[in-house]
This record gives C-alpha cells, structure tokens and sequence, in this order.
C-alpha cells in the first residue's frame, strides 16, 4: 500500500515564510538598537564635513571606551537641556592640549595632530572665547572639538570643558542617511 501525504497543503507557504523571516530580522534590528546601539540625528554644522546636519547615524553605546580620534556623542544635563552634541576625542585623560591659534593648530602632549579631516583651522576666530596656554585633561574626562573648529561649542569653552566620559552617550560608526552619503566613519 502506498503512503500518501495527508497533510493539508498550505496555501501561500512560500510567501509565509518569507515574511517570518523578515519579522525575524526585524526584531534582530531593534535588539541590537535597543541594547547595543542606537540611532541619532545630527542637529548642527560643528561636524562638517565629516557628518553634516540632517545625517541619520549609527552609535555604538555598549562596551565602548573612547579613544583618540573617535567621534561620540554626549549630552550635558546642564548643557542645552541635556541635548546631545556630537564632536571627535582628540585627547584622553592625561594628556596635555595646547592650542596656537594663530597657526590654527592643536597640539596633544607636544605632537601636532592631523587636521586633514576638518573644515578649517583652529584659529578660534569670532565669538570664540580665548584658550588657555595648556590644559591636562583630568581623570575620567576626555577633550573633544568639532570637524567644523570655527563653529563648534567643544571642550574649548567653558561652559563645555573636558567631557565626563559617563556623559558620553556612544561612538558614531556609521552615517545611514541620507543615502548618498552612507557609510562607515574612519579614524
């Protein structure tokens, strides 16, 4: 006697499955953007050219300790209503920041660092207030400045200082949108 398939045929299986897949992937999404990292929109110029305002990015927040050269994001309880700002680390706690503001550059323990990926020098020109000779950032602090030097409310101010690294929210890694300017964020 032959066996016979009697189990009714599905209508549309293909299809389901398919759409389980993509719920899968879904909640795959919001996991990782709920407990690994998140997404931020950029609301100022102080990081042009490297992330222009209306950029969509992706923040890493777990297991993250900033390093030289990363850009995060952080927010100041006493700051703009705890907005969240987005600047690059240019030094660690420890380290000593001088800053030549008639030759536009930063100095990081006495080495001048790399300014290829700013707008403009760091000449501190306009409503900047004026820097002191040297700063050693403290303990648990990192000093952060924007891409756009000249249009960028950082460490340099006062009202700023050296950033709390338990205020810093995450590390940008990559800019989702708009599309033509999607991709991962180098050092």
């Amino acid at each position: 006697m032959d066996e016979f398939n009697t189990s009714p045929q599905v209508p549309f299986r293909g299809l389901y499955d398919w759409m389980q897949s993509i719920v899968m992937v879904f909640l795959a999404v919001i996991f990782l953007l709920t407990f690994v990292g998140q997404t931020m929109a950029v609301q100022q110029e102080s990081m042009t050219p490297t992330l222009l305002e209306g950029d969509r990015m992706i923040v890493r927040s777990i297991f993250y300790t900033p390093e030289r050269g990363d850009v995060v994001i952080f927010a100041r309880h006493d700051f703009e209503d705890g907005a969240a700002l987005v600047k690059r680390v240019i030094a660690l706690a420890g380290d000593t920041v001088a800053i030549d503001t008639a030759a536009g550059i930063v100095y990081v323990n006495g080495i001048a660092q790399p300014d290829d990926f700013t707008n403009t020098p760091t000449n501190m020109g306009g409503d900047m207030p004026p820097y002191p000779a040297a700063l050693t950032v403290p303990p648990g602090h990192v000093f952060v400045i924007g891409d756009n030097r000249n249009h960028s409310m950082d460490s340099r101010h006062t009202v700023i200082g050296p950033v709390d690294e338990r205020e810093i929210i995450g590390q940008v890694v990559a800019v989702i949108m708009p599309f033509n300017r999607a991709g991962f964020l180098s050092d």
